[in-house]
Parts: C-alpha cells; structure tokens; sequence
C-alpha cells in the first residue's frame, strides 16, 4: 500500500508553524523590552540638550588711565592675586601727595584751634579782671556824681568803660565758646578737619593701588580686550577670567521627564569634546522654563496658540575628582546627560561665601603713612 500525504495540509502545517514562531518570537522580544524599560528605561532620563555652565568674571578698570603694561594674553592660566593690567600712576601719585600735605595742614590747624581756646580762655580772664575793675569804678563814680563831686563828662566816660568792659566781656566768652566747639574732640584724628583730611588720603592710596589691577580667582583669561597705550575709563571691561575647576553642567530636559527628577539624582554625563564620561548629581531644577526667563517671554494668551512642550533647565554639579581625573571642558561644550531617578546620593554642599583680592591693598603701609604724617606736623 502507498504512503500518500496531502500538500494542503503540509503546507496548513507549515503556516501555523511559523505564525506560532512569529507570535512566540513578538512575544519573546515585547517580554525583553519590558524588561529592558523595567531595568534601563524607566528609571533613567536622557538629554542631549546639555552644556558646559561656569561663572565668568569680567574684570573692569576701577580708575581712569593708560594701560603701560600687560601680563596676559587670551587662553592663558593665572593665579589668583596676580597683576595682569598696570595703568599709568603719575597723576595718582601727585593725587597721593596732595592728599597728604593736605592731612598735614589740617593737623596744623588741629594743634592751632587747641592753641585757640588757651588763648581764649586767658582773654576772658582779661576781661572779667577789666570788667570788675570798670564795674567798682562805675559804682564809685555813681556815687560821687549824685554827690555832685565827679563832673558829668568823667561819669559818662566811666560809665561807657563800664558798658564796653561788659560787652567786651561777653565776647570773650563767645570767643571761648566758639574755639571750643571748634577744637572740640575725643582725640586728634577723630577731629572733622583731620578725619576728613585722612580720608582723603585714604581715597588718594586707594586710587593709585587701583592702577594695579590683579585677578581675583585662578582660572583661564578670555575676551581680552585691551592693548598696550590705550586709555580706559572707570567701569570699562578689560578681559574675563573663567575658573574651568569650578563647572557645572546646565540640562535642558522637557517638562514631561521632570516628573521623577530631583536633587541628589546621580548623573552620568558623556562629553562630545573628549567621549570620556564624568560623574554628577542634580543639584537643583530651574524655577521656570527656559522660555519664561528668555529677553522676550513668549505670550500664549494669543488667538494662534499652540502647544510645545517646554524644556527646564536642570543643574548638575560635576564631581571634582571625575573633572582631575578625565580633565576639564571648555564653557559651552556640548554633553549627553543620564539622570538615574531611581537613586539619591547626598549633594556635596562645597559653596562657602568667598572674597575678593581684586586690588592687593597694603593697610599696614596705609596706616603707617597716616600716623607718620601726623607725626611730622605734631607740635
């Protein structure tokens, strides 16, 4: 007997066969995927919209002058303190010896007005003595006139003695008066006429170390701006120091992935300048949207509006140990940004106030050349 097999059902076979594998293949592929957005997908939030952020300082001249020296040029490294613009200090220094020749006049007049009140002080002794004598001359004679002893004409020249002696005495009092009011103070350079003079000379020694102008943070010089002979005002940018060790990261993410982003989300984040990954946190999120801060906010409340969605600036401060270790990135450098939302790691609280040595100011030198100057006009 002869083994017969029917093609249609073979090939019914073959077609279940395969929709089977299809269905088990789609199956296997939705069951990875799941898992893949369970483990890679879910609990992260991506952005290529991400850049270099960090503080730039604009150096400016704090006096007028003419730049006669340079110490740096574009994309150089300097160390805080350092003088990289000198201005021409001539006039500054005859500014500086004015000022002093003017607090060494006004300590000359100081001494003189303490001379004043001894004066005066003798001169009401004079006039009170003068005043008591005209006063027993002027009763004397009074009696002797109704007597009528003493001539009329003697009388009245006592009796305008006696009238002057008194008004002579009375100025002398408003004489002492005033010398006191004007000498008057808890010592000579808390005086209105010294202290006034010191600070004088205090603006004097200020503007001419002003004329040193020195960078007040380490970092890279950039938009230098001046040259060697040019005059510069007071407030004009002269170049930009950007400190590369102190960067963060600015991530523009959409509105509908902050949902699960926080501060203290650890962050992974791929330089396009270098392709070396450096570690961060999220260290805080914008309060409102880069559209809401731009120049020209946009308005919805208009007849053609249409919905987009918004993207947030998220700050991600990069750790300094990934930065020594893979290197720093120029401002403005473009990054890919990984946020894990799962995780939170304590954010690194590194800012502390800091200050500024923009003018290497020698107050012990100042006050030597305030109490040196006192001293040469002292009596």
């Amino acid at each position: 007997m002869e083994n017969t097999t029917n093609p249609t059902i073979d090939k019914q076979k073959e077609v279940k066969r395969k929709m089977t594998l299809f269905i088990l293949g789609i199956f296997i592929i939705a069951i990875l995927y799941i898992i893949y957005y369970i483990l890679f997908v879910k609990n992260y939030e991506e952005t290529e919209n991400a850049y270099i952020h960090g503080n730039q300082t604009t150096i400016t001249s704090q006096v007028n002058g003419v730049i006669n020296e340079i110490n740096v040029e574009d994309t150089q490294a300097i160390k805080e303190g350092a003088v990289v613009i000198k201005l021409d200090s001539i006039d500054y220094e005859i500014a500086l010896q004015n000022a002093q020749a003017h607090l060494g006049e006004s300590v000359r007049k100081y001494y003189s007005l303490q001379n004043n009140v001894k004066v005066n002080q003798e001169n009401l002794k004079v006039a009170q003595a003068n005043f008591k004598l005209a006063e027993k001359t002027f009763r004397r004679e009074s009696i002797s006139n109704k007597a009528g002893i003493t001539s009329a004409d003697k009388f009245d020249n006592v009796n305008f003695n006696y009238q002057q002696s008194k008004i002579n005495l009375e100025q002398s009092r408003i004489n002492l008066d005033n010398s006191i009011a004007q000498a008057k103070s808890v010592d000579i350079v808390s005086h209105p006429l010294v202290a006034g003079a010191i600070e004088n000379l205090k603006t004097a020694f200020y503007n001419l170390e002003k004329t040193k102008i020195a960078s007040p943070i380490s970092g890279v010089i950039a938009q230098k701006q001046v040259f060697l002979g040019q005059q510069v005002r007071a407030g004009e940018t002269l170049f930009t120091v950007t400190d590369l060790n102190n960067t963060w990261v600015n991530a523009n993410f959409k509105e509908t992935q902050l949902g699960d982003i926080k501060p203290g989300n650890p962050v992974e984040i791929t330089s396009d300048l270098n392709g070396k990954t450096y570690s961060g946190v999220v260290s805080g999120i914008s309060a409102g949207s880069g559209s809401a801060f731009a120049l020209i906010p946009t308005q919805n409340a208009t007849g053609n509006w249409i919905k987009i969605v918004q993207r947030v600036p998220v700050r991600i401060d990069i750790f300094k140990e990934s930065l020594e270790k893979n290197g720093t990135l120029p401002i403005g450098t473009s990054l890919y940004v990984k946020v894990n939302t799962t995780k939170t790691i304590d954010i690194p609280n590194e800012f502390i106030g800091k200050t500024s040595s923009l003018y290497q100011i020698n107050s012990k030198k100042l006050d030597e050349l305030i109490e040196q100057t006192i001293r040469d006009n002292s009596l």
